[in-house]
């Protein structure tokens, strides 16, 4: 078992993974930004890990896209760091993972190249961490949408890419990342490491799909226009529990979710979709902690902090663009995850 054989490598990875967490920012450290103003917001980040970006995009950026640009570019820094540190099965399965990046920046591009975005500004967006690298997305950037498609060609992802101008971008975008989590169920669980690995992504595909039936629900969605963005592979939401879901009014949808692993008696009631979607991700944060501490040599600590570092980003995106535009305390806070 790679989880046995190779608990050196594994106690490697997680002792720069752990150094790593210990500089992410604290509920303590968001509570005193919620009481700054934006440019007190920003002298602060600057001065911590985000630094090297601050300065480096303050030359092309001011107010909250100077935030979001520099907080790209280090999520993308911090990714590439932890494939570039790990090594065998450690390497691997980050990697495999990070590809979900690839999603987001081919996803940019299209997005930007048909709204007319200048493309160093598609650039800034970019968080070059998954397989493709910087310079093979800058290509695209310059190329036209339908050579963009063809990039792809040959890859699970074309099929879903050819369909753009004659289907919803929304749709696309749902398909882009169902093949993602496709692809990475297609591994075996044939050792321990694996099995922890999969076991984890079925968990985050429960997430996603839960928050989907809710907002499709409250959208009022029919059944069937739920199903077609599930993503299958589900760790105990399979695609059979889904559809029931599905089709049950919100009220039996509720008292039905008694007992699978995210349900911690949440309120719905009353509630925006984008606040119970909070919950749920604190849920899966916590539930993420806990199996890392089961299993302290192992993908889970990384992936904890992978999955901690992109929260850290939101909520400071969340407090900048919030700030910037005078909304309430109580209000950011509201759509920050603090844990």
């Amino acid at each position: 078992m790679i989880y046995r054989g190779n608990r050196a490598a594994w106690a490697y990875i997680v002792a720069r993974t752990k150094v790593m967490k210990s500089r992410l920012l604290k509920a303590e450290d968001f509570r005193k930004l919620l009481n700054m103003d934006f440019d007190e917001i920003i002298r602060y980040v600057g001065e911590t890990e985000y630094k090297r970006e601050v300065d480096e995009m303050g030359y092309k950026y001011t107010g909250p896209r100077l935030l979001d640009y520099a907080l790209f570019a280090n999520l993308a820094r911090t990714y590439r760091k932890l494939i570039e540190v790990s090594f065998g099965a450690s390497k691997f399965l980050i990697a495999k993972y990070l590809e979900k990046w690839d999603v987001w920046n081919l996803i940019n591009i299209l997005r930007g190249k048909m709204a007319g975005v200048q493309p160093e500004i598609i650039e800034d967006t970019l968080v070059p961490a998954g397989e493709k690298d910087f310079e093979f997305y800058k290509t695209l950037i310059v190329r036209d949408v339908e050579e963009v498609v063809k990039a792809f060609e040959g890859t699970p992802y074309y099929e879903a890419l050819s369909k753009i101008g004659s289907e919803d971008m929304s749709k696309i975008e749902d398909e882009l990342y169902k093949i993602y989590y496709r692809e990475l169920l297609k591994l075996s669980p044939s050792d321990f490491a694996m099995k922890l690995f999969l076991d984890f992504i079925r968990m985050e595909v429960d997430i996603r799909n839960i928050k989907t039936i809710l907002r499709l629900k409250a959208d009022d969605a029919t059944a069937e226009e739920i199903m077609n963005c599930i993503i299958p592979g589900g760790y105990e939401l399979t695609e059979d529990e889904a559809r029931k879901l599905a089709a049950m009014p919100l009220d039996e949808l509720v008292k039905a979710l008694e007992g699978y692993w995210f349900w911690k008696d949440i309120e719905i009631e009353g509630k925006e979709v984008a606040r119970v979607e909070i919950e749920f991700d604190k849920i899966w944060i916590s539930t993420i902690a806990k199996r890392a501490s089961n299993y302290p040599l192992s993908i889970l600590p990384v992936l904890q902090y992978v999955v901690l570092k992109k929260v850290e980003v939101d909520n400071l995106r969340i407090l900048g663009w919030g700030k910037w535009y005078g909304l309430p305390n109580e209000e950011i806070e509201r759509q920050m995850v603090i844990l």
